[in-house]
């Protein structure tokens, strides 16, 4: 059998089995561990999307802006 690292703690281990894909965890508490992780991650990063786009700046009076898309045609030669 093959020796491999677990992805949360580092620790080596061996596959139980050789069929289908390796393993990434040495154990359910380091998958479990991983999933807590990700969800933390996830939900800093949402927070810092929304703490980094400040609103956008209109002048005083200005009104309300559309936005205009240009279609550009292929001009024939």
């Amino acid at each position: 059998m093959t020796t491999l690292y677990c992805a949360c703690c580092g620790q080596p281990f061996r596959r139980s089995s050789p069929r289908g894909p390796a393993p990434l965890y040495c154990s359910r508490d380091c998958r479990r561990q991983i999933e807590v992780r990700r969800r933390v991650w996830a939900s800093l990063r949402a927070m810092e999307r929304t703490a980094a786009v400040p609103p956008p700046v209109v002048p005083a009076g200005a009104g309300s802006f559309h936005r205009v898309e240009t279609v550009w045609d292929r001009a024939s030669a």
